[in-house]
């Protein structure tokens, strides 16, 4: 009897001691990744709240139900909100005085106005031989649909520099090979804006839109300096912010 007290015995040391390598792997498996997310949301600005209004979220996902109510002003003839009047006044000042000056193409455009651009594209894409899928294919490639622009917000902007602009008149990514391009997408956080649509994989799996070095979208100082030392899209911070209030 006592040799069969002590086998049984043995056995449950045996059992718990395998219980509890398990649960020390599963916790040193999942506890990093716990440990990120909660140490992301505790820095995360003041600003970084779902009522923001800079933060607001337009994309495919997530459309305009109505045309948005907000003062515009004009800059060099293209409007935009009044809220990004200063910081883009000076984002470009600076720009210039570095040496690298910039041309404002695109400010704010109404939801007809996205419409027109949209369909523009479209045909052009039909007119150099695509099917009539290929071509919206690829127009949603690179413009959203109208009510889905962030340029509608009064937000966002085009931003090409001249070095490139004035040789070609057209936005194309290469731009980014230009020094005055590569100082606008550098510089862009120390005034309120990130490059909306980044070059990465994952970046570019989030927005659903094509890399774009010169669309820049005000987002404030402290948020767009997160993000950009983050890494993060608008579609990444916002469910960030929203995963935050849910805990």
């Amino acid at each position: 009897m006592k040799n069969k007290g002590l086998l049984a015995m043995g056995i449950a040391l045996i059992v718990l001691f395998i219980g509890g390598c398990i649960a020390a792997y599963s916790l040193g498996q999942t506890k990093p990744q716990d440990q990120v997310k909660t140490k992301h949301a505790a820095q995360l600005p003041k600003s970084a709240t779902s009522n923001n209004p800079n933060l607001i979220l337009v994309n495919k996902k997530h459309p305009l139900k109505q045309e948005l109510g907000f003062k515009k002003v004009e800059m060099n003839g293209i409007p935009v909100s009044q809220t990004i009047q200063e910081p883009l006044e000076r984002f470009m000042h600076d720009a210039q005085s570095a040496g690298y000056p910039a041309t404002l193409v695109s400010g704010y455009r109404s939801k007809a106005y996205q419409e027109q651009v949209f369909n523009q594209n479209y045909e052009q894409n039909v007119s150099q031989g695509m099917s009539h899928d290929q071509a919206l294919k690829a127009t949603k490639g690179v413009i959203q649909t109208p009510g889905s622009s962030e340029h509608e917000t009064g937000l966002a902007v085009d931003v090409m520099t001249n070095q490139y602009w004035d040789k070609y008149h057209n936005l194309e990514a290469k731009s980014d090979q230009m020094a005055g391009q590569k100082w606008l997408i550098k510089h862009a956080p120390d005034y309120g804006f990130v490059l909306r649509y980044v070059k990465s994989p994952e970046g570019r799996k989030s927005t659903g839109i094509d890399y774009e070095s010169w669309h820049f979208r005000y987002v404030g100082v402290e948020n767009a300096k997160y993000m950009t030392k983050h890494r993060l899209t608008l579609e990444q911070y916002d469910q960030m912010i929203k995963d935050q209030h849910q805990n």
